[in-house]
């Protein structure tokens, strides 16, 4: 299926591992040109060079999402250098285990600010930008089945993605009447470096996991990125405000027998 994204101008946040860095590899085979957002410089630029020696269009740019100031010299990076973007995937997100009773405030605090202010931050400027240059834009946010799905030990994360989805159909309908589509990917259990750090604790915890996925297997991040380019092209031009969970049966599962 062609996606006829050549040329489209993509923000992808978190995108040195993980689900981020499949979704960067996917865009820039489909020929997008794609920014690379994350934290780590070294790892961004070593990716970023690698890609080029390749021939694709490619920039990195190092920012602290729990930093405002940092969010907005990207911002004013993209604005200067791009003057817009067509495409934006908000992915970047950290999770931080805790009783609800013994979190602290500014722990809790830090995983919204970047797993819902700093995606508000981004997403607001971008679309203010694809409204000034009239573009058909497409906003991906990455939720989790854990935007509906509650963890006992994980209050601040699954509060932030709860917060996704609900701020994905708010923007969704807001931005509708200038034709920029915002909607959200939700993975379930993914082989993602975060991921196996988790399930590394104990053989029960990696037992337990495989038990609640009907297709009894980790998804790949490539699984992901391929429902990011579905939903963000214009394939998908008649979607907007929905969720789509890549999670292997996790969310229709009520119980095994």
């Amino acid at each position: 299926m062609d996606l006829n994204l050549k040329n489209k101008k993509v923000l992808v946040t978190g995108g040195c591992q993980g689900i981020g860095l499949a979704c960067v590899k996917a865009f820039l085979n489909e020929q997008s040109k794609v920014i690379m957002v994350d934290k780590d410089y070294k790892k961004g630029e070593k990716l970023c060079k690698e890609f080029r020696k390749k021939g694709n269009d490619v920039n990195f740019f190092s920012v602290d999402l729990s930093d405002e100031q940092s969010i907005f010299k990207m911002l004013n990076f993209i604005e200067r250098e791009y003057n817009y973007v067509d495409i934006c995937i908000n992915n970047a997100g950290v999770t931080f285990r805790s009783d609800v009773l013994e979190i602290e405030l500014e722990d809790f605090k830090r995983v919204l600010n970047i797993n819902l202010i700093a995606l508000f931050i981004i997403s607001q400027n971008v679309a203010k930008n694809m409204v000034k240059f009239k573009v058909n834009g497409s906003i991906t946010n990455i939720g989790s089945v854990n935007s509906i799905l509650a963890l006992p030990d994980n209050p601040a994360y699954v509060a932030s993605k709860g917060g996704v989805l609900q701020l994905t159909k708010s923007m969704s309908i807001a931005m509708a009447k200038h034709n920029i589509r915002v909607n959200l990917v939700g993975p379930g259990s993914i082989n993602t470096p975060l991921q196996r750090s988790g399930m590394s604790r104990s053989k029960k915890l990696k037992q337990m996991v495989l038990s609640r996925t009907p297709l009894n297997r980790l998804g790949e991040p490539e699984e992901v990125a391929d429902a990011v380019l579905y939903i963000s092209s214009e394939k998908a031009s008649y979607i907007t405000g929905e969720c789509l969970y890549v999670d292997g049966g996790r969310l229709p599962l009520n119980f095994l027998v």
